[in-house]
């Protein structure tokens, strides 16, 4: 099993504010706690006291400022030095064979796991708009100018091309009488 990354150790966004940073690891010292009841039937002591060291080198790392910056940027060199990432750092994103359908789009999201609601949160598009594009809901779509943008934004979210990914979908929806 792959390492996690001090972010994953404590399930926040790699652009966490301090005070997300801060919740998230209050919660995972909680949830790991020894006399705590969500994981005392499923982890050992040493399971949970390797979790809670996790969580505690994350909180140290990622709560200081210049700790934090050299961590991301190692992050960035040894993704690029990967191949997952450009120059810049920026992800390569990943094209779904043509057409895309909304089970395509949907599978690949739930594999990222990225909720629709965080996509919803980001973008600032209704999480129904996103469940009516996964759903082929094509009647319940807006003009396809939206549909797009929408699209892309969905797919800057799950790490999938934004225009390759847009273009598949529009290119599936009936055309609308005037």
């Amino acid at each position: 099993m792959a390492e996690l990354t001090h972010y994953e150790a404590l399930d926040v966004a790699r652009g966490a504010t301090p005070d997300d940073i801060r919740k998230a690891y209050e919660h995972g010292l909680a949830v790991y706690d020894e006399a705590g009841v969500a994981t005392y039937s499923l982890l050992d002591g040493d399971q949970r006291r390797a979790a809670r060291k996790r969580i505690e080198e994350a909180y140290r790392i990622l709560s200081d400022p210049a700790l934090r910056a050299a961590y991301d940027e190692q992050m960035t060199l040894a993704r690029a030095a990967s191949g997952a990432v450009d120059a810049s750092g920026r992800p390569h994103p990943i094209k779904l064979p043509d057409p895309v359908t909304g089970a395509d789009l949907k599978r690949f999201r739930e594999s990222r796991g990225v909720t629709l609601a965080r996509i919803a949160a980001e973008s600032k598009v209704g999480q129904r708009t996103f469940e009516d594009i996964e759903g082929d809901r094509f009647n319940r779509l807006p003009a396809v100018v939206y549909v797009r943008g929408f699209l892309r934004e969905y797919a800057r979210a799950v790490g999938l091309d934004p225009v390759a990914t847009a273009e598949s979908f529009v290119a599936r929806l009936p055309r609308r009488s005037p």
